[in-house]
């Protein structure tokens, strides 16, 4: 009861934020197991052209998507970085920012695990705890987007 007082609470434009980012977790999170990543990637890529208007359109700071899409991955059980990062970059690619989604692996005695983060602007958004550690092996960029690059080389195209 008390979550939905806190979202009632906030502005209509924080609420349709939160709700955008709650509906792209769950599409995403859906997709994961049943679609291509190839495919999810680069439909969570997609950055919409901004229009040319006469007047300048209302961008939604970085920092509120940001907020709305933690606040819908700690409000679903088991969401993980890379379920984030791809929702992440799908808000932000809808709103004309781009955006790097870094994949790494780190070997923590016989296993490796996996991680993924979210940079733009030069800063690192989702996964930041932890990306120190992994070695980055894919890179994939939201805008002019070429494929992905391998260790921070661009494939040969």
């Amino acid at each position: 009861m008390r979550r939905i007082a806190t979202f009632l609470a906030l502005p209509t434009a924080d609420r349709l934020l939160a709700l955008e980012a709650l509906s792209t977790l769950v599409a995403v999170r859906v997709a994961l197991p049943l679609v291509a990543i190839e495919r999810l990637r680069a439909w969570a890529g997609r950055v919409k052209p901004m229009p040319r208007p006469v007047e300048k359109p209302v961008e939604r700071p970085i920092e509120r998507i940001v907020w709305a899409v933690g606040a819908a991955s700690r409000l679903l059980p088991r969401t993980t970085c890379l379920a984030s990062a791809l929702t992440l970059q799908r808000v932000l690619s809808k709103e004309g920012h781009g955006s790097d989604l870094h994949i790494g692996v780190a070997k923590q005695g016989e296993k490796f695990s996996a991680h993924a983060w979210l940079a733009c602007e030069g800063r690192i958004l989702v996964g930041e705890v932890e990306h120190g550690r992994f070695t980055q092996l894919v890179a994939w960029k939201a805008v002019g987007d070429r494929g992905p690059t391998v260790a921070g080389k661009p494939d040969a195209a």
